[in-house]
């Protein structure tokens, strides 16, 4: 039972991230550039929506190492064994803006 406590615990107050780089290309690598998808879960609470989507745009900085264009953004609910949204997805696919689309970038 204390496992269960624990896991949920961790779970609702640590954000999460899964890296899934499309091209092939490592996520280390210096100038990072391609199409990455990446995530977090959020809960219902106040703002806790808005905070998981700036933190999200950190990681893609990190990720990019500069800046990056949202291709898209969705949200995926997560529920019980009741049918209740316990906690929500927000998953973006992001690409990195290559060295000539950062200096030309607005």
């Amino acid at each position: 039972m204390r496992g269960i406590l624990f896991t949920a615990f961790v779970l609702a107050g640590c954000a999460s991230v899964l890296v899934d780089n499309k091209q092939g290309q490592g996520k280390d690598s210096a100038a990072a550039s391609g199409t990455y998808s990446i995530t977090t879960l959020y809960d219902g609470d106040t703002g806790s929506r808005e905070r998981a989507a700036k933190w999200l745009d950190t990681e893609a900085r990190n990720i990019c190492a500069s800046d990056y264009t949202l291709i898209s953004e969705e949200t995926v609910p997560i529920m019980n064994y009741l049918g209740e949204v316990t906690d929500s997805r927000l998953i973006w696919k992001i690409k990195c803006l290559q060295q000539t689309e950062r200096a030309n970038a607005p």
